[in-house]
């Protein structure tokens, strides 16, 4: 493994640390939870003809599940890199011995 790959697991370490950090505040958690009911109860409380007010609604719904989604992700990516660190690491003092 290389300087630029090592950096480049290192740098998604750090990236997953600050999204574990987002990711369990609990006044991200809140707003998350407002938003989605707020989307859902405006969704279902939407008239007939209200075809477009409902499709914007929907998405922005769907939006709210895609940040959590995409936080998700970043730490994933973290841990897989941080394993990859940790053998790296480890054959490296396999090697000096």
């Amino acid at each position: 493994m290389n300087n630029q790959e090592q950096d480049k697991l290192n740098q998604e370490l750090s990236q997953a640390n600050k999204a574990k950090q987002l990711f369990d505040n609990p006044l991200l958690k809140e707003s998350f939870d407002k938003l989605r009911e707020l989307y859902s109860n405006s969704l279902f409380n939407t008239g007939a003809k209200e075809h477009e007010t409902r499709e914007k609604l929907w998405l922005a719904y769907q939006m709210v599940g895609k940040v959590e989604q995409n936080l998700i992700e970043m730490i994933d990516t973290g841990k897989l890199a941080s394993k990859q660190l940790e053998d790296f690491r480890n054959q490296t003092k396999n090697k000096k011995f």
